[in-house]
């Protein structure tokens, strides 16, 4: 899931559809790029006033927390499982339940009502054949410290969304009987870094495909396809034995936001089915609702059933992640 470069101060300034008096409504959201062109346009059409302001999963969180008394935005879209979980905690959102709620699966819902579910992405192990032939190629995320895959993959920055769900997807396949990474999986992931290519920028993810050194991609499903699409390249997702992350990403209305009907009328319109298919169309992104999915392209049908997912208690990982992280950035990467 990089969905985008690191820049917080990058925001996407609309004009106007309501009365010149009333304030557009600020999203947070790690949608960047052509993504968030998208929002913008496909909201400024259906109405919806908003600045949308764009920046990496992590640096977002970190910014929100660092608001939390004196809030910016009123509404926070396409943050990942983890993130909304540990926000809510902190108080950040309000309790809505949008229109189109009711035909989420239950597993998609919110129990509190303040953050709901609009897709999921599969974050996959992928490799090159043309690179790497297929007999060759690594049958989990566990085979990726073999010394035949050393040099070959790329792991991201940890404030990268993508980045952060396949660390915690490794690290929960060592959990010991209380709940923590056990020496075991902390000497794999030393492991895992020492054989990495490992990159800080989007500009340095490709060149290490385009120079040839990497042959194995780890990435969120999208991002995978697009970089294949960019190398003009076939990329092949692998089954991973002990399955793959699956995330999903949500919307929550800020419990600050002096924008209240705004936000609501922004949340409705954003998740609802119809604008859901329409983006499956536009970036083969799996919507949640079956609505959606059912009015989606074949291939984004497809998609859908394209992994076993990773059985991982996203809810119970939440507090922990952050602190995985400051190890890794601290004593291994």
């Amino acid at each position: 899931m990089r969905l985008s470069t690191l820049v917080a101060s990058a925001a996407i300034a609309l004009a106007t559809a309501f009365p010149a008096l009333a304030d557009a409504l600020t999203i947070y959201s790690p949608q960047g790029g052509e993504r968030a062109a998208w929002i913008a346009e496909q909201a400024k059409a259906a109405g919806h006033d908003i600045k949308l302001l764009n920046a990496g999963g992590g640096e977002l969180f970190d910014r929100l927390l660092a608001e939390k008394n004196n809030p910016q935005a009123d509404v926070v879209l396409g943050m990942v499982d983890t993130s909304m979980a540990l926000l809510k905690k902190e108080g950040l959102f309000q309790a809505y339940t949008p229109t189109w709620a009711k035909d989420l699966p239950t597993q998609f819902q919110d129990m509190d009502g303040m953050v709901y579910k609009f897709w999921q992405t599969p974050i996959v192990l992928a490799y090159y054949p043309d690179k790497l032939p297929v007999a060759e190629a690594p049958k989990s995320w566990l085979d990726l410290t073999k010394d035949q895959y050393a040099g070959k993959y790329v792991i991201g920055a940890s404030a990268w969304q993508t980045t952060r769900m396949y660390l915690a997807g490794i690290l929960v396949r060592f959990l010991d009987t209380s709940g923590e990474v056990s020496d075991e999986g902390w000497d794999f992931l030393s492991k895992l870094y020492a054989g990495a290519v490992v990159v800080n920028d989007a500009d340095s993810q490709i060149e290490a495909f385009k120079s040839g050194r990497a042959s194995i991609d780890l990435n969120w499903l999208g991002g995978t396809f697009k970089l294949a699409k960019d190398l003009g390249a076939k990329v092949k997702v692998v089954e991973s034995d002990g399955g793959t992350p699956v995330i999903s990403e949500g919307v929550a209305i800020m419990a600050g936001t002096d924008q209240l009907e705004q936000a609501k009328a922004f949340v409705d319109w954003f998740g609802s089915a119809d604008v859901m298919a329409v983006y499956a169309e536009k970036f083969g992104q799996v919507p949640l609702l079956p609505e959606a999915l059912a009015k989606s392209p074949v291939a984004v049908q497809e998609n859908a059933k394209l992994v076993k997912p990773q059985p991982i208690d996203w809810d119970a990982i939440a507090p922990k992640l952050d602190g995985w992280l400051q190890k890794i950035e601290l004593e291994i990467r």
